[in-house]
């Protein structure tokens, strides 16, 4: 069977552009062609494709079949083409991904500013919630994915891991107090993801020192399915919060949230980039994936060593505070001791003038 691949890449764009005058304007065709070349499509496949009415058009079984395959290959000539001309003059045009709400608003937002200045010619449309739009079907050119990922025939590239900690906000210490160990957990006021639970149904943070990994129950006083839901609990001083260091890194370079409960970390949660299996990975697509690695490798460092250097600062405050504490004790008891023995010297004295009025 002789194939024509004009054909099958009208045929593609009717469907997107859900009509064949649309088509013909998007092609820039006469639209008698258009539907012509559909004609003889359907005539050569021995299939109808498509149910045409007046008001719309609609896909045939044999249409939905045929349009889900054709339209990987229509995708793939576009990367083709695209990657051609981005080896002449650099990545370029629309880059479509999709990333959860969680690390989208506090950590791929801020950094897109920065992505555009090294490459201005690559236009971007970031799609940010918690459904998994398909990426076989070309609705986004690649997802960022957290956590473990299901078997597929998608192709996942790690961009690096999120460390776990636990974090309060300087409100919630001076109104609750911090937690000195995790088994502290269950008297605080906790801010908890939906998913934290164990096979009893209580909620539990899985925590450790560098050793074994425990759990310890807390009490959540706010439960949510995405950490952007909490993150606003956790400034506002409502709980302590577990979450990656990466996700908080705003909030503690504004001095709005600090680590707690130093020495111990939770489990360690990869990011992926994904993005479908046996295509061309385009020149935009690697530009974005390889800055997103450099980035989280460069943010995880500083989140590292900023924590430390707050938690040095928040111990040398305790510490100069106790010991302004025990130096205000030590004079203290310098006056009360002055104070009594001028007491017994006056009392000493009045004995004495006692004694000597009686002789």
């Amino acid at each position: 069977m002789a194939h024509d691949l004009n054909e099958t890449l009208i045929f593609v764009k009717v469907v997107e552009q859900g009509s064949f005058i649309a088509a013909a304007n998007a092609l820039g065709l006469p639209k008698t062609t258009v539907s012509r070349k559909v004609q003889e499509l359907e005539q050569r496949l021995g299939a109808r494709l498509l149910n045409r009415t007046t008001r719309r058009l609609g896909l045939t079984e044999a249409g939905s079949v045929y349009h889900e395959h054709c339209q990987r290959i229509a995708r793939g000539l576009e990367d083709a083409e695209s990657a051609v001309a981005q080896l002449q003059s650099g990545p370029r045009g629309w880059l479509r991904f999709t990333v959860p709400y969680s690390i989208g608003i506090t950590w791929i937002a801020p950094l897109l500013g920065d992505f555009q200045s090294q490459y201005p010619e690559i236009q971007l449309d970031m799609h940010m919630g918690n459904e998994k739009l398909d990426l076989i079907a070309g609705e986004a050119d690649l997802a960022l994915r957290i956590g473990t990922l299901p078997d597929s025939n998608l192709v996942a590239r790690k961009l690096g891991s999120l460390r776990t900690q636990v974090f309060a906000s300087q409100a919630y210490i001076e109104r609750h107090g911090e937690p000195l160990h995790p088994d502290d957990l269950q008297h605080h006021r906790t801010l908890v993801m939906r998913k934290s639970h164990n096979a009893n149904n209580r909620f539990v943070w899985s925590l450790t020192d560098g050793h074994a990994l425990r759990e310890f129950p807390v009490n959540p006083q706010l439960v949510a399915n995405d950490p952007a839901a909490l993150n606003w609990a956790l400034i506002k001083g409502e709980g302590l919060m577990l979450t990656g260091d990466v996700m908080a890194k705003a909030f503690v370079e504004a001095g709005m949230a600090q680590r707690v409960l130093a020495g111990w970390t939770g489990p360690e949660v990869d990011i992926n980039a994904v993005f479908p299996g046996g295509r061309l990975v385009s020149p935009k697509v690697r530009a974005f994936v390889d800055f997103l690695i450099d980035r989280l490798n460069f943010d995880a460092g500083h989140m590292q060593t900023l924590c430390q250097v707050q938690q040095q600062a928040m111990e040398a405050k305790y510490t100069g505070k106790a010991v302004l504490a025990q130096l205000e004790k030590a004079t203290r008891q310098a006056v009360e001791a002055v104070e009594e023995a001028d007491a017994a010297d006056i009392e000493a004295d009045e004995a004495e003038e006692v004694v000597l009025a009686g002789r």
